[in-house]
């Protein structure tokens, strides 16, 4: 677990300042789902613990099914997706292999454990303040039986920049020891200033809900990581109602911000300029992996995009066409005829709504899937680059060691005893450092073979559940289409 740190004391309420953006005259607006896997994150956190229950007590329902075979299933995913190619190029790939697959068992257990769930629930945003002044704020919910929390049930305020400086803090501590840490949703400056700047909410609250569920879903991958989920920061992240230290990439002209693009500028320049020799075949072959994954997700989530706009498009001629039939049939003098063609307007406009229905669900069930795959994609390449830089150092180490070594031969060539023991002492100290980089280089690369398997581990789990939950929203969809024109037949047939 990081460091701990005194939390921060608590803050005032601000909520009288704070305008809810999803009421609409005194009525609350649906939000979307945030996961496949589920339709309600409130509900299933209040199914999962029991509110009568303590937290060392508390009770959780599996997510599908029995929890028995649930665990047998993904145990099986999990020990299959763990285990890495097998290479003759390299030597280790039996023990760190194994090791993984232990790891991901290991982990898999955890993540199963009634006694070990984090549900979090993002909530209620309010905008707080006027004009380009304002901002959005979150409603963080937290349920947990969890013994390192002070409390089963918690609550805070964060706003978007609480949510990025989160993420600074966890990649400043754990992606440089290999780990993957998810990342929040992009930041989207003219969605913001839409938000702040109009006075018609119903124009931002589809940005507003999408941020909502991204961010919600950003949360909750970190409380499933079993390291990043014990974290001090993230831990005062969901308990400290109070102020915490804000992102530097919140402004996009920030000095902070402004450095850190010539810092990304100088380690592409730095990474074309170094060609690794990989010395783990299996490193080559995932990473050849991860680059196909994610030209592949890409293009998946390209098409999806289409998918949405045409089903919108389709969803709004559908209502259309109703608005023309309605016309027609009350201007026909045919009774029967008059009264089919209006029956046939009202089911066209259940069709409609039914067609809006499934480009939200292809939208915020499989779009926003796919999406966080491919941030998370980056996440993990960002942290294989964390394992070339530490090849480098390595290797230059080596480098500098060698030369300390030739340096030495020619003093002692050329009979410059007085400077030999000051080699010798340069020697010992670079030799030292070679073997501190070396194992530094060695532990980032275990670590990194775990992290992999836990990601592959999780993105079977979050496609089996988003794929299954799909197909039954299309399956209910389609059901419910086939009972509207199965009532229309006999009005059709009464035309005379």
């Amino acid at each position: 677990m990081a460091d701990r740190r005194e939390p921060p004391s608590p803050s005032t309420d601000e909520d009288s300042d704070r305008e809810d953006l999803f009421t609409d005259n005194g009525k609350k607006v649906k939000q979307a789902p945030s996961d496949g896997s589920r339709t309600s994150a409130k509900s299933l956190i209040e199914e999962k613990i029991s509110p009568d229950s303590g937290c060392e007590t508390g009770t959780v329902e599996s997510f599908v099914g029995d929890s028995e075979v649930r665990s047998k299933e993904l145990r099986e995913v999990g020990s299959f997706l763990a285990e890495p190619p097998r290479s003759a190029s390299s030597a280790n790939d039996g023990s760190n292999g194994d090791e993984a697959a232990a790891a991901a068992a290991a982990s898999l257990n955890a993540e199963d454990d009634p006694a070990n769930v984090i549900e979090i629930l993002v909530s209620d945003p309010k905008r707080v303040g006027d004009g380009m002044n304002a901002y959005v704020v979150y409603k963080v919910t937290t349920r947990t039986n969890v013994k390192f929390f002070r409390s089963c049930e918690m609550s805070v305020s964060r706003r978007f920049s609480d949510f990025l400086g989160l993420h600074e803090r966890l990649v400043e501590m754990h992606q440089c020891r290999g780990r993957v840490v998810p990342q929040p949703p992009e930041k989207n400056v003219l969605g913001m200033t839409k938000v702040k700047m109009t006075k018609d909410e119903t124009s931002s609250l589809d940005f507003v809900e999408k941020r909502r569920a991204a961010l919600e879903r950003f949360l909750n991958r970190i409380a499933r990581h079993p390291d990043l989920r014990e974290d001090r920061y993230f831990i005062d992240f969901l308990e400290v109602d109070d102020d915490l230290p804000k992102s530097s990439t919140t402004s996009a002209l920030s000095s902070a911000g402004i450095a850190r693009l010539f810092g990304k500028v100088g380690e592409s320049i730095n990474k074309m300029a170094f060609a690794m020799s990989e010395p783990d075949q299996w490193f080559e072959d995932k990473q050849e992996q991860i680059e196909a994954l994610d030209r592949e997700l890409k293009q998946l989530h390209a098409s999806l995009e289409i998918l949405v706009i045409h089903r919108r498009e389709l969803s709004l001629n559908i209502g259309q066409f109703a608005k023309s039939i309605a016309v027609l049939g009350s201007a026909e003098e045919n009774m029967a005829l008059s009264k089919a063609l209006s029956s046939l307007a009202e089911i066209e406009t259940k069709v409609e709504q039914l067609t809006a229905d499934q480009a939200d669900t292809d939208f915020y069930v499989l779009s926003e899937l796919v999406k966080d795959y491919i941030s998370l994609i980056q996440s993990v390449k960002d942290t294989l680059n964390e394992r070339v830089k530490l090849y480098r150092v390595w290797k230059d180490d080596e480098t500098t060691l060698a030369k300390k070594r030739e340096a030495k031969a020619k003093l002692e060539q050329q009979r410059k005893m007085d400077k030999v023991d000051q080699a010798d002492q340069e020697i010992s100290e670079w030799e030292e450092k070679v073997t501190k980089s070396q194992e530094s280089f060695e532990e980032i690369s275990r670590n990194i073979r775990k992290e992999l398997a836990f990601f592959e581990r999780q993105k079977a789990r979050d496609f089996k559940a988003t794929v299954v939950n799909y197909l039954q929203t299309m399956m209910n969809h389609q059901q419910q289409l086939a009972t509207y024109w199965e009532s229309f037949v006999p009005e059709a047939k009464l035309i005379a």
